[in-house]
């Protein structure tokens, strides 16, 4: 077989060097895991889509070299991934897409396991895109739990997100609630992938205290969940966060914070890589943001969101 091609050095740098032997090692199948793992702990911010694509390119040729179809479960992973990343970049139909892909070929394998790790990925979105494909998918997912025990963390953590999402997105306070209680006894590592935990758990806290009527900690929320994404540049997420903020300071009369945070979530969306505003699946909000320069492009642009409003 002939030599791998070297990874490039700025994907490298940063690993410890158990990973980068791992990641470079002559074995293909060896390499590929250990590229899925690297990918799959890199938290789905939108600031991070540029490295998990990176990663993804390489593990695609390194794949590539082991025949025409990636070897199972490597493609189903594989295929995840590029889902994720894709909700990510907010491209919800291309990431959708890769998921439904990947759950086919759970599917077709009968790898129970892989089948549970696609759902839990997707049914925040599927969720908010059709209240009954987000049915199907929560009663598929709780019936695969007993038969995948004992996840991760890692797992257990995304798994608990989806549940999350799914009781937000259709309005149950209480279900809600008792998700983010397990979410928080889940044991999960010091590592980048817990900051994605706590930035999520502070919107899904934050929707819990708008839809109670509880202005001031759904506030305090979102602002905690604001830093996390500042702290990390994921702008499409402050963005989100920020023109939320400033819904709720017109509400409560407060013109100049409204003007600022407004001001705010403007600066962010054209700092965003993301060509689409869309809102966080954990929000359960049909929120947008859209950089207009005239009043005609603003008319147009609230018609399309009270479209997509009514569709929601």
């Amino acid at each position: 077989m002939e030599p791998r091609t070297p990874l490039p050095p700025r994907l490298l740098d940063s690993l410890d060097d158990a990973t980068r032997a791992a990641v470079t090692d002559a074995d293909r199948r060896t390499a590929a895991v250990a590229m899925l793992d690297v990918i799959e702990a890199v938290p789905p911010f939108s600031s991070r889509v540029a490295l998990r694509s990176a990663w993804l390119k390489e593990l695609r040729a390194c794949l590539a070299e082991l025949g025409p179809k990636p070897p199972e479960p490597l493609g189903i992973r594989m295929l995840n991934s590029i889902a994720r990343t894709a909700f990510a970049a907010r491209e919800t139909t291309a990431g959708l897409a890769a998921a439904d892909a990947a759950y086919k070929r759970a599917l077709a394998t009968k790898d129970v396991a892989a089948e549970a790790m696609v759902l839990a990925n997707r049914l925040p979105f599927v969720a908010r895109t059709s209240l009954s494909d987000g049915a199907r998918d929560a009663l598929r997912l709780a019936e695969l739990l007993p038969l995948v025990q004992p996840l991760t963390p890692q797992r257990e953590a995304e798994v608990r997100l989806a549940f999350v999402a799914w009781h937000g997105t259709r309005a149950d306070p209480h279900a809600t609630r008792k998700e983010l209680v397990l979410l928080g006894k889940v044991r999960l590592p010091h590592e980048d992938g817990l900051v994605f935990v706590a930035y999520a758990s502070q919107v899904a806290l934050a929707q819990m205290y708008l839809r109670s009527g509880q202005r001031i900690p759904a506030v305090k929320a979102l602002i905690e969940a604001a830093r996390l994404a500042d702290e990390e540049q994921a702008f499409a997420e402050l963005a989100n966060l920020q023109a939320l903020i400033a819904a709720i300071a017109v509400q409560a009369g407060d013109f100049k914070a409204a003007v600022a945070h407004a001001r705010s979530a403007l600066d962010a969306a054209e700092r965003s890589a993301c060509q689409h505003a869309q809102p966080d699946p954990w929000l359960g909000l049909p929120l947008d943001v859209s950089a207009v320069d005239s009043a005609a492009a603003g008319i147009h642009s609230l018609a399309e969101a009270v479209l997509t409003a009514q569709d929601w």
